[in-house]
């Protein structure tokens, strides 16, 4: 099998992956990523506005230019939330196949929540008592139950950090007003997930995708990101707790000086940063485990068993 490659096309980032087949598995052959803020404006208008667009087509152009040299590979483009809740998504769907040759694949929550699990399991093995996987995204978050035996479960919701952020944060430093509103939301609805998903209480919390991975990267003080240090990292609570009270404090400049922030994540942290508190006080544990592999990893695999996205 020729070598394979997958756009994870998120709400806020695009994230290409290629990959060498190796069996069952395979190894990374091509890694990067690109902001484009894609869902920008999406809550308030149901629409993907038409400069959001352009910007992520030309964030996925540069990203199969600088990939060149690894072709040939089979490619898959996948769109989260910020495919599924727009009304337009057809619109970005002709501008891709014009400017790349290669259309677009709006997935489920549910197949969301499937692929990053099963990209989090190169990481990640299911414990004794299996763990609860949570991937933070800009329109959405899926939260998935892996139990070592019998059936987990899924639990979609639409805490995304750019709808959080846009709804609720209108200056930086915050607001304290503003955040314990926006606080608020996260709680009930974390608390809902849980419920939902009844957990059997013991499962680990693992965390995936970019709010949390950069988290980790500000707690492991990175100056340049590193997959393999990110993997398996223990993030307390403790550390999230301090990394919030120091990110109340700074500007958008300023946060963009903190390497893992810069390029668009500035504004979007905090919201995250409530998210990441708010799951691991409902699950009652002081730290997660993070991974870097989720969605992207779960294309490739699920590539390279089907050759196509099922």
């Amino acid at each position: 099998m020729s070598r394979i490659a997958a756009i994870d096309l998120g709400a806020n980032t695009v994230r290409i992956l290629v990959a060498e087949p190796e069996g069952e598995s395979f190894s990374i052959v091509y890694s990067d990523q690109v902001i484009t803020r894609l869902s920008a404006g999406l809550g308030k208008s149901g629409k993907l506005a038409p400069a959001a667009i352009k910007r992520t087509v030309n964030g996925v152009a540069s990203l199969l230019k600088n990939a060149e040299p690894f072709y040939p590979f089979n490619l898959v483009i996948a769109a989260a939330s910020a495919g599924r809740n727009a009304a337009n998504s057809d619109e970005l769907d002709v501008k891709l196949r014009s400017a790349v040759g290669h259309g677009l694949k709006v997935i489920t929550w549910e197949m969301e929540a499937r692929l990053a699990l099963r990209g989090a399991r190169l990481v990640v093995k299911d414990g004794e008592a299996g763990f609860i996987l949570f991937d933070i995204g800009g329109g959405s978050t899926e939260f998935i139950h892996s139990k070592r035996k019998g059936k987990g479960a899924a639990v979609g919701s639409d805490l995304g950090v750019v709808r959080l952020s846009e709804t609720y944060l209108t200056a930086h430093p915050v607001i304290e007003y503003e955040y314990r509103k926006m606080a608020e939301e996260v709680k009930a609805k974390v608390d809902q997930v849980f419920t939902q998903l009844a957990p059997d209480g013991g499962e680990s919390i693992v965390g995936t995708a970019g709010t949390v991975t950069s988290l980790a990267a500000m707690d492991l003080e990175l100056d340049e990101y590193n997959s393999a240090m990110i993997n398996h990292h223990k993030l307390t609570l403790k550390a999230v707790e301090a990394m919030r009270l120091k990110l109340f404090t700074m500007t958008i400049d300023q946060m963009s000086r903190i390497g893992p922030l810069k390029g668009g994540r500035e504004d979007l942290i905090i919201p995250g940063v409530a998210m990441v508190e708010a799951v691991m006080r409902r699950a009652g544990v002081d730290h997660i485990i993070v991974s870097d592999f989720g969605l992207r990893e779960g294309l490739i695999l699920e590539m390279l068993e089907y050759g196509s996205i099922i």
